[in-house]
């Protein structure tokens, strides 16, 4: 027999499901997807309602979020940054960027894709205007330098796209940013707290600390490499305002 909580769930909209489980927590949803056989099958609708990369990735692709996904495997990238905390924690960032890490040899087919998209390059180089130029550039250096343990970033490559919403026009930025390691090892050795350590590929979202992330809103400062105080205070606050605790 049906509890009344559960064929009150049963009755309502199934887009009315996913807002009233919005303001659930994450222990919540966890708790009560072990309640029952009823309960499970309703939060499985919603985890791939809220879960779902390609529903996540629509605004930014709107007809190829799967495409996307299909590219980020042929050229070895990941996703990461405040995308993904965003993803996993059910939250918004207006106005933050997407971060794509990955090798120099990704990056053509890359570019070309997003440049398909509607993206468009923006070099801040006065030498190196158009995108083939940055990336031969790039892989120039990458061939003649060692690989630097101190600072795997060889380069940010950023694309912007305007928008038109029904009130207003706003722009999405990507960045591509291209590592000489495996862009996996560097969110894990490089990235300045665990709060960010959170990754997609084209296949599996992963997050290595899920429980102070995610439960807890707690991110542990784990960067040892060299900053200025200036660069240190400005992530520091920006994740003070999205809700974490730093310690």
């Amino acid at each position: 027999r049906l509890s009344s909580f559960e064929a009150t769930l049963l009755s309502v909209p199934t887009r009315l499901i996913v807002y009233i489980m919005s303001f659930w927590s994450l222990q919540d949803i966890i708790a009560l997807e072990a309640a029952s056989v009823v309960l499970h099958n309703i939060i499985e609708y919603y985890k791939s309602r809220v879960w779902n990369p390609d529903i996540f990735f629509r605004p930014w692709f709107i007809d190829n979020p799967r495409q996307f996904r299909e590219i980020l495997r042929d050229c070895g990238a990941v996703v990461s940054g405040s995308q993904i905390t965003q993803f996993l924690d059910r939250s918004r960032y207006p106005g933050s960027d997407m971060d794509v890490f990955l090798r120099v040899g990704g990056l053509p087919q890359m570019g070309r894709w997003l440049q398909g998209q509607g993206y468009n390059y923006t070099s801040h180089s006065r030498t190196y205007q158009s995108f083939r130029q940055s990336v031969l550039r790039m892989s120039n250096k990458v061939i003649t330098e060692r690989s630097s343990g101190d600072y795997p970033v060889k380069g940010v490559f950023n694309y912007h796209r305007f928008v038109a919403s029904p009130t207003t026009i706003f722009i999405q930025k990507i960045q591509l940013v291209t590592v000489d390691l495996n862009p996996i090892h560097h969110i894990l050795f490089d990235f300045h707290s665990t709060a960010v350590m959170n990754f997609m590929t084209f296949n599996a979202v992963t997050s290595i600390f899920p429980l102070s992330t995610f439960i807890l809103h707690k991110s542990y400062v784990v960067k040892n490499r060299s900053e200025s105080a200036a660069q240190s205070s400005r992530w520091k606050a920006k994740y003070r305002d999205r809700g974490f605790r730093l310690v």
